[in-house]
Formats: C-alpha cells, structure tokens, sequence
C-alpha cells in the first residue's frame, strides 16, 4: 500500500493582478510496506519460507527453489496449490504435501510445519564432536562457595538463562565488557554447560575456564550449533578489592 504525506496549505486572498502561487513538492518520499517471509521448520527436517503477497497466491522456498501457488478452495484455513504441491496454512502452522496429477487435494497426508521458534533441536551428545566433554566424574554435591570454581560455573549457567529468556541486558552486566547479545538472527538460543576447569592465577587475577555447548534455530528455520568454551575472571583476594571486584564475571566466550 501507497502511503503520501498531507499538508494543509491555508487559502491565501489573491489580488486581481497576482500570479498563481508555485505548487508545493512533497518533502518526503512515498513509503511502500515491505511484505516479510514467514519462516517454517517441518517434521521431516526441511525448512518452508511463505511470502503472502495477497490473498490469492503464495510464494514457496523449498530446498533452494521456489514455487509459485494458487490458493485453492478450503474448508479451513488457507490452502494453496501448483508447482505439483499443496500447502495447506491454519493458525501459524503449515501442512505441505505433493500433489500428484489429477488431484484436487493431496492424498499424501503430508508433513507439518511449525514456526521456528517452536521446532525442537537437540545438542550433540557429550563425547561427540560439538558435543560436551564426556566427563563422568560424579557431581560433587557439597554446597559451593561463590569464589569457587562451580561459583564461576554458576554465573555461566545464570548468564544463559537470562539469555534464553531474552533478559539480555540483565545478562549483560555478567560480562567484564558490558556487551549485550544479539538475538535478532534466532528464533531460540540454548545452552549447556559443563564442569569447570581448576582456577589459575597471573596478574593479580584468577581465571577459570568452562566448557559451552550453544544450540537453537535460526529466524530462518535452520539449525544453529556452536561449541567451545567461556572464561571467567575475578580479581584475587589482595588487600582493598572490593565485593563487586571479587565476583566472577564473563571474559570472554570462545565458541565455532
């Protein structure tokens, strides 16, 4: 749709010998609305992007090529059809399936497809490239000290959650930088975390690293996976360091 800026110009009384007043340009262009694509993950793997350019068609993105559909007669929702497929839409959910010659409606039940957020992905298994060391050390249960390594863990673990849960500024304070994540390309962010390694000093500083498994979904519908590790700093307990210096904080996340 065509958006123009209105301007009101006031009636000016005009002597008989005065000339026309010149017109008055628009000082700003006319905006057009851009339609986005909605993104789908299916159960069988595959990622779907739709562009609903009007209520009659329906562009299709489906393993690197594109297809033109029809909407076609429904008893609910919207369905679509051509390019020997049926995408069939009700709520946020999507159903495609081939459409063989002569059909009407596809007898191939199909797969369904889901917004991306809503699609599960699974991290790799500890031991597995990508995966979580393959530590089978039993879990120390004691209670922990802040200042101890599982202290360090700890502020990962609570790092992420805030991340997961989109408090990305409150997980930016966790951070010696102050950087704050940027979720805009996903559509969910997951972490695991594993055991923390032992804490080394240099510098007036103590420094411990823990191994980070990072997974979720693109925006798009694909599969994000990163692995690595994040190191955690805190300054050593020397004379005059103050309560917020003797916190673990984030130094920096390593992860490919």
């Amino acid at each position: 749709m065509m958006k123009t800026s209105l301007f009101l110009i006031p009636l000016l009384a005009l002597a008989a010998c005065s000339k026309p007043d010149a017109p008055i340009s628009p000082t700003s262009e006319p905006k057009t609305v851009s339609i986005p694509w909605v993104h789908y993950v299916c159960s069988d793997g595959r990622t779907v992007s739709a562009l609903y350019t009007d209520s009659q068609t329906a562009q299709l993105k489906l393993g690197g090529s594109t297809h033109l559909l029809k909407v076609a007669q429904s008893g609910s929702g919207a369905r679509y059809t051509g390019d020997a497929l049926q995408w069939w839409t009700k709520g946020d959910e999507g159903m495609l399936a081939p459409l063989k010659p002569g059909e009407d409606i596809a007898a191939d039940p199909g797969v369904t497809c889901v917004p991306p957020a809503r699609a599960p992905v699974e991290p790799p298994a500890p031991g597995t490239p990508g995966g979580l060391p393959d530590d089978r050390t039993p879990l120390d249960e004691r209670p922990f000290t802040p200042e101890s390594a599982q202290g360090a863990s700890n502020v990962l673990q609570t790092y992420y959650a805030l991340v997961e849960s989109g408090r990305t500024a409150e997980a930016a304070k966790l951070r010696v930088d102050g950087r704050e994540e940027d979720l805009k390309p996903f559509a969910s962010l997951h972490a695991q975390t594993g055991g923390p390694g032992q804490i080394e000093g240099a510098a007036g500083s103590l420094f411990v690293e823990v191994p980070v498994v990072l997974y979720g979904r693109y925006a798009t519908g694909g599969e994000y996976h990163a692995s690595g590790k994040a190191t955690l700093r805190r300054v050593n307990n020397v004379p005059g360091a103050t309560a917020e210096q003797l916190k673990w904080r984030i130094e920096k996340i390593e992860v490919k």
